[in-house]
């Protein structure tokens, strides 16, 4: 079952682990029902809390060391798979510094779910309620449950959150926002509560005052600014020394918020964004060496904990039979018999219906290989062309260097290449939103994405970058191309052949990204095809919207699978420009549908 959540804190030494972690979790279990308040933590068992969710106490105890470990497991079969939530708290004072508690919760998706990052992930309620009665810390800063107000006229407290964004032994990412113009300190901290509620016990989230705003900004450096009004998460390691690494720290603008704002409500996808990075980072790094052995240890346990729960149940009292309760006896030996018969056989049933279901899956693995094998081939083709432009790219200049020094032009020919004026590719989707609503970046496109939020749909995901650095080249490739068709109005080139065969001095891309065309299926069919019709100029067209079919492929994976759809208008009695109307997840097609 892979691991969808985890959160580690340290606890004060003179605080009480143990007592704390099993009132609060005894109190989260009773909020399931009478069979969660029978839960015992004063001793290791197993417990049914309904026909579709578990519960097992582990409580490990070494007097004489000082040491006690309890680990309360849960799980849940729910419509979309099989959740388990694992709570353990651990005091060892003669080992560790400090007692910990950690919370793992892991998912089997069900099969029919093929993208993991579908699961809906929050944290379990647990999580909230022990951060509320426990003090947890990382590397000896705190984790609240919920945002805290960090005031200006409170200094140590600024310099605390500029220490804790710096501190090198820190897990778990730093949430830092202002508060907008148009709403109090307060307000917004109860908004921001709503939108990290995704992220407790993975992150620390911190709202500034206007005063700690000013504070902050001439504490931290210009590249790894909080935008007042915005928001910006800090992951572990940072090096305020390097500007290139406050790319790694999201950022998210003052603009954005402002457009996913209703009143003192935020849209659901901000929180989803902010924590995709923030739990990414908290799966990515592992157990400390220090719970390492306590994790095997517990897991150990819990299996003959099972087993022996198993035993007790399966255990019954003999006592001797008389010759009249002997045939009653036998007709539940009898009876018992065929109650094991018909359980086999239902085991068996299920198994069969696994192993058709495992062949299934390797099917779909075996197909999955294919197309990865393909896509790697496909990649080694362009990877190879571009070493061979940048070898031809490098033996050329060396060749005008040369004979610039056979010119005599010896001080040209050893100067240095002034920088490039363009700027570097975008990383991130809130920075393309930004460039593209710039008109002088590119010309000749029009963009008439409506629906933003379909964009920042791509926001948080380990594949962002990628997705954003080929929506970017695919803009300047279309840019490109309407330049050339305007420049060269008698050329017939189509954007196909244009990719082909690109002239000189033309972005492009590989032209297997291109689909000039839908499929029959998808044109032909309402449902399919009016997903494809998009926003254009009345001067376009008067209806004021036309079908897109032609689009790019900005990956070929299962899952998001972004696509760019574009429109063409170029040539004699036309805008010139090409128009965007669509750039977001894959949208339905046959198999989807």
């Amino acid at each position: 079952m892979p691991l969808v959540y985890r959160s580690i804190v340290t606890v004060p030494p003179d605080h009480d682990v143990i007592a704390s972690a099993s009132a609060v979790l005894s109190q989260w279990l009773s909020q399931r029902g009478t069979a969660g308040a029978r839960v015992v933590f004063t001793r290791s068992g197993a417990y049914e809390l309904s026909k579709r969710s578990r519960a097992m106490v582990l409580l490990h105890q070494n007097h004489e060391e000082d040491i006690t470990l309890l680990r309360l497991v849960t799980e849940s079969d729910k419509p979309d798979g099989v959740w388990r939530t694992t709570v353990t708290a651990v005091s060892d004072p003669l080992r560790l510094h400090h007692p910990y508690i950690w919370v793992d919760m892991t998912a089997d998706p069900r099969s029919e779910i093929v993208d993991s990052e579908r699961l809906d992930i929050a944290p379990p309620d647990a999580v909230r309620m022990l951060l509320n009665e426990v003090p947890g810390y990382d590397s000896g800063h705190r984790v609240p449950a919920e945002p805290e107000i960090v005031r200006g006229k409170d200094r140590s407290a600024v310099h605390a959150l500029i220490d804790a964004i710096g501190d090198p032994q820190r897990r778990y990412a730093v949430v830092v926002s202002g508060a907008p113009a148009d709403m109090t300190v307060s307000s917004w901290r109860d908004t921001m509560a709503g939108v990290l509620s995704r992220s407790t016990g993975m992150c620390s989230g911190h709202i500034l005052d206007a005063a700690a705003q000013e504070q902050v900004d001439v504490l931290l450096p210009d590249d790894f600014d909080v935008p007042a009004g915005g928001v910006r998460t800090f992951l572990p390691d940072v090096e305020f020394s390097d500007a290139a690494d406050s790319l790694r720290h999201p950022r998210m603008t003052p603009h954005t918020l402002d457009t996913a704002r209703e009143g003192g409500r935020v849209r659901p996808w901000v929180g989803l964004a902010l924590a995709r990075s923030v739990r990414d980072n908290a799966l990515d790094r592992p157990l400390p060496s220090a719970l390492h052995d306590i994790d095997t240890l517990l897991n150990e346990e819990e299996i003959d904990t099972f087993i022996q729960e198993e035993e007790g149940s399966a255990a019954s009292p003999r006592t001797p039979l008389t010759a009249a309760a002997a045939a009653p006896q036998a007709a539940d030996m009898i009876r018992l018999l065929r109650d094991r018969i018909f359980a086999t056989s239902q085991e068996a049933k299920r198994l069969r219906a696994e192993a058709k279901q495992l062949t299934k899956s390797n099917a779909e693995l075996a197909k999955e290989r294919e197309r990865l094998v393909t896509e790697v081939s496909e990649l080694t083709e362009e990877l190879d062309s571009a070493r061979q432009g940048l070898h031809a790219t490098r033996h050329e200049l060396s060749w005008l260097r040369e004979r610039l020094q056979e010119e005599g032009l010896y001080r040209l020919a050893l100067a240095p290449a002034p920088p490039d004026p363009r700027l570097r590719p975008p990383h991130k989707v809130e920075d393309l939103l930004d460039r593209i609503t710039e008109d002088w970046r590119f010309p000749h496109l029009f963009f008439t994405i409506e629906d933003r939020d379909t964009v920042r749909e791509l926001t948080g995901s380990r594949k962002e970058s990628l997705w954003v650095a080929r929506a970017w080249e695919a803009l300047l490739a279309l840019n490109d191309y309407a330049r050339y068709q305007l420049e060269h109005p008698d050329s017939s080139l189509s954007f196909h052949a244009y990719l082909r065969e690109p002239p000189d001095g033309y972005h492009a891309i590989p032209v297997r990204r291109l689909a000039a065309q839908e499929s029959d299926h998808v044109r032909n069919r309402d449902k399919l095809s009016e997903k494809r019709v998009f926003t254009v100029p009345e001067e376009v067209h008067p209806s004021g919207e036309v079908p897109m079919f032609a689009h790019i492929k900005l990956d070929t994976e299962y899952g998001i699978c972004p696509r760019l759809y574009f429109y063409p208008h170029l040539g004699p009695q036309t805008t010139n420009r090409i128009y965007i109307g669509y750039l977001g997840r894959h949208l339905p097609i046959q198999h989807s549908n």
